[in-house]
C-alpha cells in the first residue's frame, strides 16, 4: 500500500527538481545567447575593422593619372615675390613688404616695408620677418596683429616659436650677441658669446611654447673646425642652471648650420657629416647620432619625420630622399629626377615639386602620381585628401588628383 505523505513528498521533490532543472536549462540558453550576441557583435566590428583598413591601405596607395581645378581666382603676383604655405592659404613676400591671402584670395593682412634680404620665419601661427643686416623685426601673429622690435645691432639670424617668442643673432664688435624676446617684444633673455670663449652662433632655434632654445656654436681648434649644440631653458627649470644653460653636446670635425625642433621634446641637429636627433624635455640629450658620408643637398621636417636630400650615386635617380623617424632610423628612401623648389612631409604623404612638375608619394616609398603641370606654380601645398592649394603668377587654384 502506497503511503500519501511519501508520495505527495517524491512529487514535490521531482517538481522541485524539475523546476531547478528547467531553471538550469534557462540560464544555460541567456548563456548560450549571450556568447552568441557576444560573438555576432565582434565579427561585425571586426569585419568593419578589416574594411576601414582595407579602403585606408587602398587610399594610402591609391594612384593618381591626372589632376582637375576645381576652383580658380584671379591674383597678380608682383615679380621677386616669393610664396610659402601658411595657415589656410599663403605668404606672398618680397623686399617691399609680405602679405597673407586666404585659399579663397581674400587678403588677410599686409606688412609693408624696406628689406634688401628679408628672412622670414613661419611658427604655426606666427611670423618673424627681418633684414640680413638690419636691425627691425616684425612679429606678426595670423590676425594680422605685429610688434616692431628694434635690436640696434645688425641682425644675423632669427627663429621664431608657435608662441610668438623671438630669438635674434646680433652683431656687435668682437661680440655676437643672441638676444630672446617674448610675443610683446619685451627682452627675456641675452647671451654674450665671442669666437674665442663660446664659438660663434651659426644657429638658433626655439620649441613651439618658447621655453627651449637651442643655439649651434661653430669654433675652429688647431685648424679643425668644431660645433657645440647648447640647449638654454627659460621656464622654472632654467632658473636653477647658471644663464638657464642645462645641456650640450661637442662635435669634432663638423659645422652644424641647422637646427629645429619637432615639437616641445624632440629636436635635431643637422651637421656636415652627422643628423643628431635630441629627446628628454627639460634638459635635451642626444638619442640618436648618425653618422653621414654623403653631402646633404636639403633638410625638410614636420613634428615626426626628418628628410634629407642627397644626391644618388647609383644611377637610379637625380636625387635620394631618405625620411628618419626620431629615433633616427631611415623609414623611407625616395629616388627622383626632378629638381625640386620644395619638398613637402605631410602625415603620411610626401609632396615634391618645383614650378612644372610634382612627384606624390607616401612613406612606404610607393609612388602615388608624377606628372607635369599645366600652369607653372610658384606653391603646391596639400589642403586635405586628395585636394590641393596651387599658386601661380595669375591665379589661386584648388586641385583634386584623381
Amino acid at each position: 500500500m502506497i503511503n500519501v505523505r511519501t508520495y505527495l513528498q517524491k512529487k514535490a521533490e521531482r517538481k522541485a527538481d524539475e523546476a531547478q532543472a528547467r531553471q538550469r536549462d534557462y540560464g544555460a540558453l541567456i548563456q548560450k545567447h549571450r556568447l552568441a550576441v557576444f560573438g555576432r557583435t565582434l565579427f561585425v566590428i571586426l569585419v568593419f575593422a578589416l574594411l576601414g583598413t582595407l579602403v585606408y591601405v587602398q587610399l594610402k596607395n591609391q594612384i593618381y593619372t591626372s589632376y582637375v581645378i576645381l576652383s580658380s581666382i584671379a591674383r597678380q603676383q608682383y615679380d621677386g615675390s616669393v610664396c610659402l604655405s601658411y595657415g589656410k592659404g599663403f605668404l606672398s613676400y618680397s623686399g617691399d613688404g609680405i602679405s597673407y591671402t586666404d585659399a579663397k584670395g581674400n587678403a588677410v593682412w599686409n606688412q609693408a616695408y624696406e628689406m634688401q634680404e628679408p628672412m622670414v620665419r613661419v611658427a604655426g601661427s606666427h611670423v618673424a620677418v627681418a633684414d640680413y643686416s638690419g636691425h627691425i623685426i616684425y612679429s606678426i601673429s595670423q590676425d594680422g596683429n605685429y610688434i616692431e622690435i628694434d635690436t640696434n645691432l645688425p641682425i644675423r639670424e632669427i627663429a621664431v616659436s608657435e608662441s610668438g617668442m623671438v630669438a635674434a643673432v646680433l652683431e656687435d664688435t668682437g661680440i655676437t650677441w643672441i638676444y630672446l624676446y617674448s610675443s610683446l617684444g619685451e627682452t627675456i633673455a641675452y647671451i654674450r658669446t665671442t669666437m674665442q670663449n663660446s664659438g660663434y652662433p651659426s644657429a638658433v632655434a626655439l620649441s613651439p611654447d618658447g621655453t627651449l632654445m637651442a643655439v649651434s656654436y661653430l669654433t675652429v681648434d688647431n685648424g679643425t673646425a668644431k660645433s657645440s649644440v647648447a640647449f638654454y631653458n627659460f621656464s622654472s627649470v632654467g632658473q636653477n642652471y647658471v644663464d638657464n644653460f642645462v645641456s650640450g653636446s661637442d662635435y669634432a670635425n663638423a659645422v652644424i648650420p641647422f637646427l629645429a625642433f619637432l615639437d616641445n621634446d624632440t629636436s635635431f641637429a643637422v651637421a656636415d657629416n652627422r643628423l643628431v636627433i635630441y629627446g628628454g624635455g627639460q634638459r635635451p640629450k642626444s638619442v640618436a647620432d648618425v653618422l653621414l658620408n654623403e653631402e646633404i643637398q636639403s633638410v625638410f621636417y614636420n613634428s615626426t619625420h626628418i628628410g634629407l636630400v642627397f644626391l644618388d650615386t647609383t644611377g637610379t635617380g637625380k636625387y635620394r630622399l631618405d625620411v628618419y623617424n626620431t629615433s633616427g632610423q631611415v623609414e623611407t628612401s625616395l629616388f627622383f629626377d626632378m629638381d625640386y623648389k620644395d619638398i613637402i612631409l605631410q602625415n603620411e604623404n610626401i609632396i615634391i615639386y618645383n614650378e612644372t612638375q610634382c612627384l606624390l608619394a607616401n612613406m612606404s616609398g610607393v609612388e602615388r602620381f608624377n606628372g607635369d603641370f599645366e600652369t607653372p606654380y610658384l606653391l603646391f601645398s596639400p589642403i586635405r585628401g586628395n585636394r590641393y592649394l596651387a599658386v601661380s603668377q595669375e591665379s589661386i587654384d584648388t586641385i583634386e588628383m584623381r
